[in-house]
C-alpha cells in the first residue's frame, strides 16, 4: 500500500474511533443530566452525540455504534438503538422496547423514541 494512502486511512480510522468514543461519553453524560435535570449539560451531551453520530454516518461507520447495544449504560443503549433504528430496526426495537417497560425517565424516552419511529417523524 502506498504509505500516503495508509497514513490517510489511519488517520480516518483514528477519526471514526475518536467519534464513536465521544458518542458513547456524551450518551453516559446525557443519561446522568437527563437524570438530576440538569438540561444544560443534557442538551450539551446531545449535540456531541449529534455531532458523532453525523460523522460515523457521512463515512459509513454508524454500524459501529451496534457494539453500544449491551452497555452497562442505558443512555448508552438508547442512543445507540436510536441512531441505529434505520439500519438495525429490529434489534434496536427490542433495545428501546426493554428500556420502554421500566417506569422511570429512561422509559418515557424509550416509549417516545418508539412512538415517534412508528409514526415516522423521528428525526436523526
Amino acid at each position: 500500500m502506498n504509505p500516503r494512502i495508509k497514513e490517510i486511512w489511519m488517520e480516518s480510522l483514528k477519526k471514526i474511533e475518536t467519534a464513536y468514543r465521544k458518542f458513547e461519553e456524551a450518551a453516559i453524560k446525557h443519561a446522568e443530566a437527563t437524570e438530576t435535570g440538569n438540561y444544560t449539560q443534557a442538551n450539551k451531551s446531545y449535540q456531541v452525540i449529534a455531532k458523532s453520530a453525523r460523522y460515523l454516518k457521512e463515512t459509513n461507520s454508524i454500524k459501529q455504534l451496534s457494539k453500544l447495544l449491551d452497555s452497562e449504560s442505558v443512555g448508552v443503549r438508547i442512543w445507540a438503538a436510536t441512531y441505529l433504528l434505520p439500519i438495525f430496526e429490529r434489534n434496536a426495537m427490542q433495545i428501546l422496547q426493554s428500556i420502554a417497560s421500566g417506569n422511570n425517565i429512561h422509559s418515557l424516552t424509550a416509549k417516545m423514541t418508539i412512538d415517534e419511529w412508528e409514526k415516522g417523524t423521528l428525526i436523526l
